[in-house]
């Protein structure tokens, strides 16, 4: 039986790198700009301090915070990175969110007991540039959850074609497209300023003098801003941030 990650080794690599995406909250960003640091905190998954970052998309989203909100704290704050600079600290790749696999939301195609042990990859960038030439063929179509039609799979690539179910539809219908996100866990806490790219933001917070100073002067990255309304639901900001960010590709030369 060929393993997930015997499969996805022999696949093309797609061209060109995509950035690391790390997403948090506002309330965090006081600490962050103080320190230039992005801690590791402990995941209830793996029992351990853990960063976490997705190749190229913006996909976590904060479930808890489905109500409307007048606290500025919850409003999403995304910090782009360098591939490169992560993927070199990687502890863990797998080729989903493995906190929506724990959940269930992946089932029927991978049962929640399977979805870590056997769908974890190599630790390297260049796991995660397969996952996207094997599924999804391109960087624009994996960026847009698009993936190939009309993959066959032999008998002994079990693991690779409940992946391929997944992605085309095979999860729990209230899954959203963390299926199909590639998750970089990374053990440590980080400096940001060690290949920062972007950070987005509300368009409000850079009328703080010192936060704007530190993203362009400390951090040398480019802000990316999103217009934030006081009493929506912090998950609504999801839409613009994508496209924030998919413009930063395509200004950068990613896509």
């Amino acid at each position: 039986m060929s393993s997930f990650s015997d499969y996805v080794q022999k696949q093309a690599i797609s061209p060109g790198d995509l950035p690391m995406v790390h997403t948090t909250k506002y309330y965090r960003l006081s600490a962050i700009q103080t320190s230039n640091m992005l801690h590791a905190a402990t995941c209830k998954v793996f029992k351990e301090p853990l960063l976490y970052f997705f190749y190229g998309r913006p996909a976590y989203r904060d479930d808890s915070q489905i109500a409307p909100s007048r606290d500025v704290g919850f409003y999403p704050i995304c910090f782009v990175f360098r591939g490169g600079t992560i993927g070199a600290k990687a502890k863990r790749v797998y080729p989903f969110d493995t906190g929506a696999g724990q959940s269930g939301l992946y089932e029927p195609a991978i049962n929640r007991s399977v979805a870590l042990s056997d769908y974890q990859l190599l630790t390297a960038v260049e796991s995660a540039k397969k996952v996207v030439g094997g599924f999804f063929d391109t960087n624009e179509k994996y960026l847009c959850n698009d993936p190939k039609s009309g993959l066959a799979f032999s008998s002994t690539e079990a693991q690779a074609q409940s992946y391929y179910e997944l992605i085309t539809g095979g999860g729990d219908p209230e899954c959203d497209d963390r299926y199909s996100a590639v998750e970089i866990q990374v053990g440590s806490s980080i400096d940001i300023r060690d290949g920062i790219m972007a950070v987005v933001l509300p368009t409000c917070f850079l009328d703080d003098a010192s936060l704007a100073e530190t993203i362009l002067k400390r951090w040398r990255a480019e802000p990316l801003t999103y217009d934030a309304v006081i009493g929506m639901r912090p998950l609504e900001y999801h839409g613009a941030i994508r496209l924030l960010i998919r413009q930063f590709y395509l200004r950068q030369g990613f896509v």
